[in-house]
């Protein structure tokens, strides 16, 4: 009876882990809605998501884009509407309105309010922006991902992940002196 109450609780542990590590995965990532610009027709998203240690994976996926037209794309310091013209992270260039880096910056720097994600119409043609989309900051109340944060999903998970061990131990333990007797 009393194994049968450990294997129980401990399946319970397992499952408040897992719940645990998918809901703070999912505070990790942000979307930037990417606006056509300059009459281009293309627009779309990026999903941003934090990686940790000061990595974010940018994907893009963006509708209108021109077939087999390699489009430059960037994060910029600034707004859509007041750009830096230098980028500040470059992204790999949009293909087929599709894209996928990893920027050596954590997603809570990028989350101050002021960057960007800007597409260009080509590399022949990198003046003219195709589409734009502001990084919005973190919001009052929010928790952003925080540098040095211990792992990319903080405590929580790590206190289960003891607990777990902790019941597991208390389980070996009482299993060992059961076979002791």
């Amino acid at each position: 009876m009393k194994r049968a109450w450990l294997l129980a609780a401990l399946a319970a542990m397992t499952m408040l882990l897992a719940a645990a590590l998918s809901a703070g995965a999912a505070d990790n990532t942000i979307t930037v809605q990417l606006s056509a610009q300059n009459g281009s027709g293309e627009s779309g998203t990026a999903t941003l998501t934090d990686l940790g240690n000061n990595q974010t994976k940018v994907v893009v996926n963006i509708t209108g884009a021109p077939a087999g037209v390699a489009q430059p794309e960037h994060i910029h310091e600034g707004t859509c509407s007041n750009l830096n013209p230098t980028p500040k992270y470059p992204l790999a260039n949009l293909m087929d309105g599709k894209s996928e880096t990893t920027v050596p910056v954590s997603l809570a720097s990028l989350m101050t309010g002021n960057y960007a994600i800007n597409v260009h119409k080509s590399a022949a043609e990198v003046q003219t922006y195709v589409a734009c989309g502001n990084i919005p900051a973190a919001a009052v109340g929010q928790v952003a991902p925080k540098t040095g944060q211990i792992g990319a999903l903080g405590l929580l998970p790590l206190t289960m992940l003891a607990a777990l061990a902790g019941l597991t131990l208390a389980g070996g333990l009482v299993l060992r002196q059961r076979a002791a007797r």
